[in-house]
């Protein structure tokens, strides 16, 4: 049974994909916002006043783009206002995104070397990297789904995970031990793999929570999630595997946060 565990182990952590590159915290991202807006207000001082009088075609109609950059400021505000641990502003960060796209189309319609193509060049950088921490790419497409998990719901979701490990860590050893198929090794060898669940989630939520970099450490909590789930799909085990569904929800956040995704098995 300990080698099945083992197996198990390998097999969950082959077919986990694996997360690319930490999340941005919340002062990462008001940091990068806070760039976004030096770097608007460089190309706007840099772009010739030929081209601030240029229209273009917007959701609410055609506008001269000097207004456009003038709502584009405004926009930045609304986000660094909104942005808070408990809202991710993930609405008001769609809109400048949207908004930065509709400039982008249009300066790139104006012939190479105009003045200011090298600052918004450079600005397109950090809002691609802002698009990126909320899921999307930037130009943004028309109908992309802009979303954030922040620091706040980030949290909650790994101490809920915790706490059902915690919960499972004593059931499995209740059930387990009224299974006469199972030996003491190999029942202690699963409950253990509980027990290293809560302790990963634990590690996890204390890096988010100091502001750390984190990735691995959710990686190393999603694989042994991925691992506790296939152990659960091979035992009779009906009361935890009950308790493993309160895991469903907040591991999913969990993994969006970081880029990734949870699925559940059937």
């Amino acid at each position: 049974m300990k080698r099945a565990v083992l197996a198990v182990s390998f097999l969950a952590l082959c077919s986990l994909p694996a997360l690319a590159a930490d999340r941005l915290t919340d002062k990462d991202v008001k940091a990068l916002v806070a760039r976004i807006e030096q770097g608007r207000d460089r190309f706007d001082d840099a772009l010739d006043d030929r081209v601030k009088q240029d229209i273009v075609r917007g959701p609410s109609g055609e506008v001269k783009v000097e207004h456009y950059l003038n709502d584009f400021q405004e926009n930045i505000d609304r986000v660094e206002e909104r942005l808070k641990p408990d809202y991710a502003a993930s609405a008001e960060v769609a809109t400048l995104l949207r908004q930065a796209t509709i400039i982008d189309t249009a300066f790139r319609r104006q012939p190479g070397g105009i003045r200011g193509e090298s600052e918004w060049n450079r600005l397109t950088i950090d809002l691609n990297t802002l698009a990126m921490a909320y899921g999307v790419s930037f130009p943004l497409n028309e109908n992309a789904a802009v979303r954030r998990i922040g620091d706040r719901e980030l949290s909650d979701a790994i101490e809920e995970v915790a706490e059902t490990a915690g919960r499972l860590k004593k059931s499995l050893g209740n059930e387990l031990k009224k299974d006469p198929t199972i030996n003491k090794e190999s029942r202690e060898a699963i409950v253990a793999e509980a027990d290293q669940l809560a302790r990963d989630a634990k590690a996890l939520r204390n890096r988010v929570k100091d502001g750390n970099p984190s990735s691995a450490e959710a990686d190393q909590l999603l694989v042994g999630a991925a691992r506790m789930q296939t152990i659960l799909e091979k035992q009779q085990v009906p009361t935890s595997a009950g308790i493993w569904t309160n895991a469903t929800e907040p591991l999913q956040s969990l993994a969006s946060a970081y880029g990734g995704s949870w699925v559940v098995h059937r």
